[in-house]
């Protein structure tokens, strides 16, 4: 199986929990827990919550380490291969 990258919006800024906010634009809501990565495919995160409304939701992302991102910078998902068990 073949993991595709998908485009998940663009960096707004950190929270003062430490985690940062992602505007969704790529048009699919991702699951928790999907890597987010940058364009280069650098690990940042994981998704950690989704908020907002339906229509302009928000990606809570739980950083992996330092970040370096500017804001409106471009982000993206990694889906996971792991399925859930019964």
């Amino acid at each position: 199986m073949v993991l595709t990258v998908m485009k998940l919006g663009y960096f707004l800024h950190v929270t003062p929990s430490g985690e940062f906010l992602v505007k969704i634009t790529g048009g699919r809501v991702p699951r928790l827990g999907w890597r987010v990565v940058n364009g280069s495919g650098k690990l940042l995160g994981k998704v950690r919550d989704i908020i907002g409304p339906v229509r302009a939701p928000y990606a809570v992302v739980k950083p992996a380490g330092t970040l370096n991102l500017k804001p409106y910078e471009e982000v993206f998902v990694k889906p996971s291969s792991r399925r859930w068990r019964k």
